[in-house]
């Protein structure tokens, strides 16, 4: 039997690829390559973005009327975060540069998908890997029930409910939970064509639920809740399921919630989200710069910033600077964007998200299927955004890329043979 390698099947690589290079570094042990495995996605992504400007400067990629927008949107909340970088000096300013590609990230992933891909890909471009996503679930799902209900062949995190989270060989149980839901993502997209998909996605949702994050186990709830209503039940009005969904998930996340936020005096992520609205007022119309509050640079290249706040001294709470890279210092998302660019930074964020949004409801009329997957996709990282990095997560490049090369098929699709 002959195996041939087209040149479009890099992207199925990319994709799987990009799955686990979070959680690579963690497991080899030489600093020099670990570091390298840390950045590859840093480096593919200016690599990809780098010939989409050679492309648009041939006028060879055409951009979707939801792109557009997008594109002027996250052009302001970046040039927003940099220029108050430059004014406050918080954060050095080759860090700064790196925060600012780091939140710009997910929609680069998307964007230089979807254009590069521009009429190369058919409605059965994921066939080939649904066998390998299959493989993955069965082997997430045998593993984590072992190590739930047996002494566990991996580390566990945290103990919670009646036992410890899984998180087998990835760094936390939280990119196990991104891993399993961004598998999900591709066998339900595949499911119109392979019904028995189902199976293999309720198996990697028990994954998610052994992981005992509730934005893991929220975020699967809506993915079956928009497939019975959407695919099953083929109703289409958005109204009802939008109502119900936002009372749901507050329901089923208030008990995080309250404990995140409200359950001590001066928690962390509430020390954060309070103090980012009065930096953002007292800042306002710009912010505080990136890599100066609330995200991986700002942790990791301790900021300027946390000491004038004294968070050097809060280490009570996690904030402290014995805690540098402790999770609490980045473990957030809307602090990101309301501290290091304002307020006019957080509404462009915004429009940019409801342009794409507004775009994926639509699809709903023209492909169940691709409106179930990509709106998935955004409502995840819409539920982690209380408490975890969501759209600025490594985890959720992945995701991105996916929906990139999928709303490349939906909008212009190669002619099958």
């Amino acid at each position: 039997m002959k195996i041939s390698l087209r040149k479009i099947d890099i992207w199925k690589f990319l994709f799987l690829y990009l799955i686990f290079q979070p959680t690579l570094p963690s497991l080899i042990k030489n600093d020099t390559i670990s570091t390298f495995f840390n950045y590859t996605d840093e480096m593919i992504g200016v690599v990809l973005f780098i010939i989409v400007l050679f492309k648009a400067l041939k006028s060879e990629i055409t951009l979707l009327k939801f792109e557009r927008y997008m594109l002027i949107f996250m052009f302001i909340f970046e040039i927003i975060g940099i220029i108050s970088g430059f004014m406050y000096k918080y954060q050095d300013i080759k860090y700064m540069f790196v925060d600012a590609y780091t939140c710009a990230k997910f929609f680069i992933f998307y964007l230089c998908a979807r254009l590069l891909t521009q009429n190369k890909l058919t409605h059965e471009y994921f066939f080939s890997i649904n066998g390998i996503c299959k493989l993955l679930a069965v082997t997430f799902f045998v593993l984590s029930l072992h190590d739930t209900f047996f002494s566990p062949w991996f580390p566990v995190a945290d103990f919670r409910y009646f036992t410890e989270s899984v998180m087998l060989f990835f760094q936390h149980p939280e990119y196990l939970a991104r891993a399993s839901i961004t598998l999900i993502f591709v066998l339900a997209y595949n499911s119109k064509f392979y019904k028995r998909n189902i199976y293999y996605i309720i198996m990697l949702t028990v994954v998610m639920i052994f992981t005992f994050r509730t934005k893991a186990i929220i975020g699967a709830i809506a993915v079956y809740v928009i497939y019975i209503y959407f695919i099953k039940l083929k109703f289409k009005s958005i109204l009802p399921i939008g109502a119900a969904g936002v009372i749901g998930a507050s329901y089923l996340g208030y008990d995080s919630l309250y404990k995140y936020y409200f359950e001590t005096d001066r928690s962390a992520r509430f020390t954060l989200t309070q103090d980012s609205i009065e930096l953002a007022n007292k800042l306002f119309p710009i912010g505080s710069g990136f890599g100066s509050f609330a995200s991986s640079m700002a942790a990791q290249f301790y900021s300027r910033l946390y000491y004038k706040l004294g968070y050097d001294r809060l280490a009570d709470i996690g904030l402290g600077e014995g805690k540098r890279q402790g999770a609490f210092l980045s473990d957030t998302f809307w602090p990101i964007v309301i501290a290091q660019t304002g307020w006019i930074g957080l509404v462009s964020f915004c429009l940019a998200l409801l342009s794409m949004i507004s775009y994926v409801i639509n699809s709903r009329k023209t492909d169940v299927h691709y409106f179930w997957v990509a709106i998935s996709i955004i409502i995840y990282d819409l539920i982690s955004s209380f408490a975890a990095p969501a759209f600025f997560f490594p985890g959720a490049i992945a995701p991105y890329l996916l929906l990139g090369l999928i709303t490349s098929i939906h909008e212009f699709p190669k002619k099958d043979n």
